[in-house]
C-alpha cells in the first residue's frame, strides 16, 4: 500500500479546505462557507466533512461558533503544545531539552528587545512586575504576573512569531511557577530580578540583563524529575 492509499477522505477534505483558505486569502477572523456550502463544493457526505472540520479545529486552524458559522482562527502553537505536553511532563529528557530552549528563549528575547528598543514595550514590562508586587502585598501566589512579565519580554521583541513560540513553551512552566512562589522569599526575589532586567534593557546592557535572567531561571531546575523517586 502506497501513501496515497493511506491518505483517508477526511484528510483530503483538510488539506482542499486549506488550500480554499490560502486561495482566498483569508485572514484570521474571517468566515468560511457554511457546513452546507462546503458539502456542495466538495461532493462529499456531511459526515466527512464534519470530521475534516473537527480536525482543523483541534489544530487551531478554524474556530467553529454553534449556529454562528464557521472562522479562521488566529495562528497559534498553542494547539499544538496542548496535545504532546501532557507526554512531555513524564518525561525526564524532554523536560531537559525544553528547559534549555527556554533558557535559549528568554536569553534571545533580551537581545531582541534591546535591538528593537520600544519603550512602550518596556512600560509593559514594568507594569507587570509592579501588578506582581501588588501580588505579593496581597499574599497571593503571582503566577499569572510572572507568565505575564515574560509574556511581555518576548512581545518586546517586536517578531509576534517568536513571541507564540515563546508563549506556549513559557505556559508548560506554571507548575513549578507555583510550587517556586509558595516560599514568599521567593517571590521577591523573582519580583526583584525582573526589576533589575528591565533596568538593564533600558540601559541596553545586553551582558548584564543576560547574566541576572540565567541566574533566574535557574528555578526551572526544580521541574527536572528525581530518579530517587522513580
Amino acid at each position: 500500500m502506497d501513501l496515497a492509499e493511506k491518505t483517508t477522505l477526511p484528510q483530503i477534505v483538510c488539506e482542499r479546505i486549506k488550500l480554499y483558505i490560502v486561495e482566498h486569502e483569508l485572514k484570521a477572523g474571517d468566515k468560511l462557507p457554511s457546513m452546507n456550502q462546503l458539502i456542495d463544493m466538495l461532493k462529499v457526505s456531511r459526515s466527512v466533512v464534519r470530521e475534516a472540520l473537527k480536525t482543523l479545529e483541534t489544530l487551531g486552524v478554524l474556530r467553529i461558533k454553534s449556529g454562528g458559522g464557521i472562522f479562521l482562527d488566529v495562528p497559534s502553537f498553542k494547539p499544538f503544545m496542548d496535545q504532546v505536553s501532557f507526554q512531555w511532563k513524564h518525561n525526564e529528557q524532554r523536560i531537559k531539552e525544553l528547559i534549555a530552549t527556554r533558557r535559549v528563549l528568554e536569553l534571545c528575547a533580551i537581545e531582541m528587545a534591546i535591538e528593537h528598543y520600544d519603550p512602550h514595550l518596556l512600560d509593559q514590562l514594568e507594569l507587570a512586575n509592579k501588578q506582581m508586587e501588588l501580588s505579593i502585598t496581597k499574599r497571593k501566589l503571582p503566577v499569572e504576573e510572572d507568565l505575564a512579565f515574560h509574556r511581555a519580554l518576548f512581545k518586546a521583541t517586536g517578531n509576534q512569531t517568536f513571541f507564540e513560540l515563546s508563549d506556549v513553551v513559557s505556559e508548560f512552566f506554571n507548575q513549578v511557577r507555583e510550587r517556586h512562589f509558595v516560599d514568599v522569599k521567593n517571590t521577591i526575589t523573582s519580583f526583584e530580578e525582573h526589576k533589575q532586567i528591565v533596568e538593564q534593557i533600558r540601559k541596553k546592557n545586553v551582558d548584564e540583563a543576560k547574566a541576572i535572567m540565567k541566574k533566574h531561571l535557574l528555578v526551572l531546575d526544580m521541574l527536572i524529575p528525581d530518579n530517587t523517586d522513580q
